[in-house]
């Protein structure tokens, strides 16, 4: 499965051997009817607490999120983040803004269209000096690209696709480009669709030829060129045109050749960042975005290291004798550490340190 396209919120830890623990959160779920704004937040009140109890304190807090501050999932965030830890430095980042930055463009356009493709959507957005000029979203994703083909397959041919098999199909099938992996037309495996549904005992083949696969994946990768046009037709002339030199940059999991169809379609020059084995792991462009803009500028948190420490020791002493907690002998604020921590007798996961 493509896992990391299965996950609404990522999440990435360091500093175990620091002087404060950093959290990088991706916003990764399309805000919308029926979506959860508190996603962020939870994770970072109980999941963050529970599995750094024995780090240093969370000392940098970094939110990537399309649209930044105007994901609804952002607010909770920062919002949780000053409750719990008042000190740490908490940043918010596009996702475009982290892509431009983790692609390392040398040297870095004055302004460019970035475009990121990312699980269940693709941001667009002119950028200039690192600041988002103007933006926007495109439903959809590699998941999109993906369901597209099962449902062509379902309704030509009969048969039912897993989602990796599917994203196989949009990467090594040659719709934008020659496959370098497949010289020919690539066949995939399935289940035969009967009128009781799938049936995944009895796999079948399908060829699909890549003018077949072309006329799947264009219709469903044309929301992110009909969105460049409007973002450039949206953004100042001046900027547009400086951006229009710039060109666009495309990072995240494109399928083959989507550089050359964005530069037919846009006229505009385009440059791709690969990703690790074209989508099957997780996309680390944004990861090495925000890793150089926080070397770039370092977090400034506030450590209250005789606190830290004496949080330390209180837990260093309930790994000793977790069975024998006098609350009495605690302070509110170690109570409420221990609480959220799930690590009073008598509460869920006691025994799971």
């Amino acid at each position: 499965m493509l896992w990391w396209a299965l996950e609404e919120i990522r999440i990435q830890r360091t500093g175990r051997n620091a002087r404060y623990t950093q959290v990088v959160l991706e916003l990764a779920w399309n805000a919308g009817p029926g979506s959860d704004a508190s996603l962020a937040a939870e994770l970072l009140a109980v999941g963050v607490p529970k599995a750094s109890q024995l780090w240093p304190p969370i000392g940098s807090v970094v939110l990537v999120a399309p649209g930044s501050c105007a994901h609804p999932g952002v607010q909770p965030a920062l919002d949780t983040v000053r409750e719990q830890w008042p000190g740490a430095d908490v940043r918010v980042v596009d996702e475009t803004v982290a892509a431009l930055t983790g692609a390392n463009l040398d040297p870095e356009p004055a302004a460019c269209v970035v475009v990121h493709l990312d699980a269940v959507h693709t941001s667009v957005a002119l950028v200039a000096g690192r600041e988002v000029v103007a933006s926007g979203l495109a439903t959809g994703g590699t998941r999109g690209l993906a369901d597209a083909v099962i449902g062509h397959v379902r309704e030509g041919h009969g048969l039912d696709l897993g989602l990796e098999v599917a994203w196989s199909a949009v990467v090594h099938g040659g719709a934008f480009a020659p496959s370098r992996t497949v010289p020919g037309p690539l066949s995939v495996h399935g289940s035969p669709i009967t009128d009781d549904g799938p049936r995944p005992r009895r796999p079948a083949e399908v060829t699909l030829s890549p003018t077949e696969l072309r006329a799947v994946v264009t219709p469903a990768y044309q929301p992110v060129v009909d969105l460049v046009a409007r973002v450039l037709r949206n953004a100042p002339p001046d900027t547009a045109r400086q951006a229009t030199a710039g060109g666009l940059l495309l990072t995240g999991p494109h399928p083959p050749g989507a550089e050359d169809h964005l530069t037919e379609h846009t006229g505009l020059p385009a440059h791709r960042v690969t990703e690790p084995r074209n989508g099957f792991e997780h996309p680390q462009v944004l990861r090495d975005g925000v890793a150089r803009l926080l070397a770039e500028n370092p977090p400034t948190p506030v450590i209250d290291d005789e606190r830290t420490e004496r949080f330390r020791q209180l837990i260093a002493n309930w790994a000793r004798s977790p069975s024998d907690v006098d609350q009495d002998a605690y302070t509110p604020e170690e109570l409420a550490l221990l609480e959220a921590l799930r690590l009073l007798p008598g509460r869920p996961n006691t025994d799971d340190r």
